[in-house]
């Protein structure tokens, strides 16, 4: 059987999210500290930076849906880790903080729009139809890549040459990185042929009606059509998914963001506390595999509560006195819920849309889960309140029983004939 150019393509998105969100989000922690001492602002108000990045993300997420469903993903790519490079060089000649909301509102949320899961999972999605939940879960594997391997990087970087150095030399990384395999290998969709290698069945019959064009290497193909964004809004599913992911989400960000600052609290060095990130993505790693290949097996429910309850196991052994062995294992554990998140998030969206508009509904739900950009604000918030991580951990707990309650109305698999 001849090689199936969507591996290639999944190769690609693997690397180009790495890269993008490796640098924006599983780094980000590592900025608050010289950051702080930089600027003289508490923990708290750095983390404003990350709630611009994730509310400005959420508003655009539905303009960048419709734009993967009709333009060329291999220059909306191209352009987005152009905006990246660009947004890292200014961010590391800032003078204020509000100059890092500028660049991270703007130019960083550019990168990690176009360069991102959006993508990536568009991309799945559009190669893969009998394998799409495996697919999908192999994909999100990039950002995972990305939060093993560039945080030791990036704190390596800054202490080396100083955090406004190591922007540009990322900027580089970016640019390098990312354009020369996106412009040779990134096509839209495959043509019939090639699908018929890949072994489509009835759940790739939207990728058939939708898909148009010939090989990969000759014009890229578009999608037909759009759904109405109110015909996507009056679906009972769509607010279902939102209201189980938005919780999920605030609650792991939450956890995420002030890894670094609650390492320090403990004792743990930057480098250290590195190591940690690289922990929970090496996990994250195997959980998305595993997540997206019983998304085509399992009762989707059942995967979404195995998430809640770990995340809750997760924050209960945060409220211990922890030391870095058992951090290390929390680490593993957050690694391995959040690794469910997109692969599960691509399956619902697929098994109950169009996948014609696959990238429409992924945008649309953006400007909803925007409101997860408040838990690293609220654990920050509230550590500088009271000197402790334990309200903020108990505070995010809670937010996972709404999530439990919705993911429980979610509708079973649907049968496939």
């Amino acid at each position: 059987m001849p090689w199936y150019h969507g591996w290639n393509v999944l190769a690609v998105a693997m690397l180009f999210q790495a890269v993008t969100f490796g640098i924006g989000i599983y780094s980000f922690t590592f900025w608050v500290a010289p950051w702080s001492t930089e600027f003289a602002v508490g923990r708290g108000e750095v983390m404003t930076v990350f709630i611009t990045l994730q509310v400005v993300m959420g508003a655009l997420s539905p303009l960048a849906g419709r734009a993967v469903d009709r333009l060329s993903l291999r220059g909306l790519v191209i352009a987005g880790a152009l905006c990246l490079a660009v947004g890292l060089m200014l961010a590391g000649r800032a003078g204020a903080l509000w100059h890092l909301n500028l660049v991270y509102g703007t130019l960083i949320v550019a990168g990690m729009l176009l360069a991102g899961p959006l993508a990536g999972q568009t991309l799945a999605a559009r190669w893969f139809a009998r394998r799409r939940g495996t697919a999908l879960g192999v994909v999100t594997v990039g950002t995972s890549i990305g939060g093993f391997l560039l945080p030791p990087l990036v704190t390596w970087l800054h202490g080396s040459i100083g955090w406004r150095a190591a922007n540009d030399w990322l900027a580089l990384i970016v640019v390098l990185a990312i354009v020369p395999p996106v412009w040779l290998l990134v096509r839209n969709a495959p043509g019939a042929g090639l699908r018929a290698i890949e072994g489509g069945d009835a759940s790739g019959r939207a990728l058939s009606r939708g898909a148009r064009g010939g090989h990969p290497s000759q014009r890229d193909a578009q999608p037909a059509t759009s759904t109405a964004t109110l015909d996507i809004l009056r679906q009972r599913v769509f607010w279902l998914t939102v209201l189980s992911f938005t919780p999920l989400a605030t609650a792991f960000g939450g956890a995420q963001q002030n890894l670094g600052p609650y390492a320090s609290d403990l004792g743990i060095d930057a480098q250290a506390a590195a190591y940690l990130v690289s922990v929970m993505a090496l996990v994250m790693i195997g959980a998305k595999v595993f997540f997206g290949a019983m998304a085509d097996r399992w009762d989707l429910r059942a995967l979404f509560l195995l998430i809640v309850v770990g995340l809750g196991i997760a924050f209960g052994i945060m409220l211990l006195e922890l030391n870095y062995f058992a951090l290390v294992l929390v680490c593993a554990l957050l690694g391995f819920v959040a690794g469910g998140f997109l692969p599960l998030l691509g399956a619902l969206v697929s098994q109950n849309f169009d996948i014609r508009t696959f990238g429409q509904v992924m945008g649309m739900i953006g400007p909803f889960t925007t409101l997860a950009a408040v838990g690293p604000w609220i654990a920050g918030y509230l550590r500088d309140t009271t000197g402790s991580y334990d309200l903020a951990w108990l505070s995010l707990a809670a937010l996972l029983v709404p999530s439990a309650a919705a993911i429980a109305l979610l509708k079973p698999r649907p049968a496939v004939g």
